[in-house]
């Protein structure tokens, strides 16, 4: 596993609070992507579409003799395929291009919720307004109003996973 460029800094006090620092960087973004997926958050093909363009391209063809028409809605068919195959790469890459990226993200666990604090956002998530809270292998998915965040288990210390793993058996 590459290693990432994230800052650890966790503490921990008595008030059992935690805080820990990363930064957002293609590595953290892959890994989120991968979790994600791996939980059941990944896009499924469009086959509607996909029959949809290839039935009309096949159309277009062969029944109204519109040739570019119909290759055009095939290779339409052949890119979202394309797609599909390389959303992962094209989702990180995106995500290193936001103005967010390379941002060094603040995240404070206390007994009432989850805080975090970047330079362009700043977000809070009280334990008792999640919708759910995903241990997965290398991180947390947090789903706060049905949209799902991911802080990653490598920044946190010990205390900080077993905490967040008994919430997340909650």
């Amino acid at each position: 596993m590459p290693q990432r460029t994230s800052m650890p800094s966790l503490e921990q006090n008595e008030n059992l609070s935690f805080q820990s620092q990363f930064k957002l960087d293609k590595a953290y973004y892959r890994e989120c992507f991968e979790e994600s997926e791996a939980n059941g958050l990944a896009v499924k093909p469009k086959y509607g579409l996909l029959v949809l363009l290839i039935t009309l391209g096949l159309f277009a063809i062969y029944g109204l003799q519109e040739h570019y028409v119909g290759n055009f809605l095939i290779l339409l068919a052949v890119v979202e395929c394309v797609a599909f195959y390389y959303r992962k790469a094209w989702w990180v890459i995106r995500q290193s291009y936001s103005r967010a990226a390379g941002n060094i993200v603040e995240v404070s666990i206390s007994k009432i919720g989850i805080n975090t604090k970047a330079t362009h956002a700043e977000f809070s998530y009280p334990f008792d307004d999640l919708d759910k809270l995903v241990e997965t292998n290398r991180g947390f998915l947090v789903f706060h109003q049905n949209k799902p965040s991911y802080i990653s288990k490598s920044g946190l210390n010990e205390g900080a996973i077993a905490f967040l793993s008994e919430q997340s058996q909650k």
